[in-house]
């Protein structure tokens, strides 16, 4: 498991549009330009952002990697406490 690199997934996310429709129209994809193991790659996926910042990832690449799908900032704090998010 690379923090490094899932940090890098998430940075270049958020620094680029083109990054960010890539990821939107095809995930696995855009996902397989960085190293990442199936079990980050999952969470990525999974917009599991309370794994990823138990791993280590900085939580403004997380909050910033939420928002940036369009998810809500109350969603957010609810999955970083561990609540369900609808």
């Amino acid at each position: 498991m690379s923090r490094d690199t899932l940090e890098k997934v998430l940075y270049d996310l958020s620094a680029s549009g083109a990054n960010k429709k890539a990821f939107a129209a095809e995930p696995d994809k855009f996902l397989g330009r960085y190293q990442l193991d199936a079990d980050e790659r999952a969470l990525v996926l999974a917009y599991d952002v309370r794994a990823l910042a138990d791993r280590g990832v900085n939580t403004m690449l997380t909050w910033g990697f939420w928002l940036q799908a369009g998810r809500a900032h109350g969603d957010y704090l609810k999955a970083m406490r561990r609540q369900t998010v609808a």
